[in-house]
């Protein structure tokens, strides 16, 4: 039942409403309650008969049936090979059916739909060893060379959900992780290096193609890995505390599928049991190093990372949120005390570097 306005902007609008309501109950669609007494020439309320011939008394197709035709297109449109693009296709189907927006899509946008698990299954089905930039890679997979990027957000957002992605990524630095950049970086390392028959050593640092990187070599004897976040800091590291049989990486923040590849190259040296990392001591620098050690094989223990420099140096903050983490963990003292009420933040440029040995020998 639906109860009229009290007010109408004019007698006119007022008549032509009434004439409307009259034609839409001879076609049995609704009935008309009327007033009682002195007001029963006016309409005091409207009873719902007949649901289908009122939609087509106004011309209207039931919001199920759009729906039930937007998933029909869907299907008919694209067909993951991909499971977990499969998974968000039928998401959005089911979705979609209960009246809802998956993914903020609604069943009125079928188009973004497809092109959604498309440029999903195309990701998906990357192959980690495809060096192929950005758009190359999305015009000659999805025929469109901009697709990937247009659909980057719900892409990321969806592998963060379904915990593919680390829920602290930024999207450039997920595209970077899956591989996916305009152009990607050269990979930033100093030390005794070689690479197809060229050694490094006598370089400040050297860029390498990030398709190449994770066929680097050790040019002698090596005594630490380290690799650090930010740009600032390697700069001043390789050309300030640089040890000769130290082997230097920058990561840029999370590091990129490269990266990846070459620190995992790198952990496989002969004599090489562990890696240093040096970052941010706040949430963000705590999650890349973890990534980091989720990565490789071997332990990764912090460099210049501990509660004693950021309560010298830092600035209070917020508590973290909590990470918990196994007693006995490299990180687990820095994870307590930044998920701790006396929390404090320090940036990683704020500190002068040191080589590898210096701390180890105070530590």
């Amino acid at each position: 039942m639906v109860t009229l306005p009290a007010d109408f902007p004019s007698a006119a609008e007022r008549a032509a409403f009434d004439r409307l309501l009259a034609d839409a109950e001879r076609q049995g669609a609704i009935s008309v309650v009327k007033g009682r007494g002195e007001a029963q020439h006016l309409t005091e309320r409207i009873r719902l008969r007949d649901a289908a011939l009122l939609y087509e008394f106004l011309g209207r197709i039931p919001a199920v049936e759009r729906a039930r035709a937007a998933v029909s297109r869907l299907w008919a449109s694209v067909a993951p090979k991909h499971t977990d693009a499969i998974r968000a296709r039928d998401s959005i189907i089911d979705g979609w059916l209960r009246g809802e927006r998956p993914f903020s899509i609604s069943f009125e946008q079928a188009d973004q739909a497809v092109e959604f698990i498309t440029a999903l299954d195309a990701v998906l089905a990357r192959d980690p060893m495809d060096r192929r930039d950005l758009r190359t890679y999305s015009g000659q997979t999805t025929g469109n060379t901009k697709l990937l990027e247009r659909c980057a957000s719900r892409i990321i957002n969806f592998l963060k959900q379904i915990g593919k992605l680390d829920a602290d990524l930024s999207d450039n630095e997920a595209m970077a992780s899956l591989g996916l950049e305009k152009f990607s970086q050269p990979v930033l390392m100093a030390g005794p290096v070689r690479l197809a028959g060229v050694d490094f050593a006598g370089l400040v640092y050297v860029g390498l193609p990030p398709e190449q990187a994770p066929a680097i070599e050790p040019a002698g004897a090596i005594r630490s890995i380290l690799t650090i976040e930010n740009l600032a800091s390697f700069n001043r590291h390789v050309r300030e505390a640089l040890q000769v049989d130290d082997v230097v990486v920058y990561t840029g923040g999370f590091p990129s599928r490269a990266v990846a590849a070459a620190l995992v190259a790198i952990s496989r040296w002969p004599g090489i049991t562990r890696i240093h990392h040096w970052g941010d001591i706040d949430e963000g620098g705590l999650r890349i190093a973890l990534h980091l050690t989720s990565l490789v094989p071997i332990p990764v223990l912090p460099h210049l990372m501990n509660p004693a420099l950021a309560r010298l140096y830092g600035t209070p903050g917020k508590a973290s949120r909590k990470i918990d983490l196994l007693p006995g963990h490299p990180w687990q003292s820095l994870a307590i005390f930044l998920g701790g009420d006396d929390a404090r933040f320090l940036e990683q440029e704020k500190i002068d570097p040191k080589p590898i040995a210096t701390v180890e020998a105070v530590s």
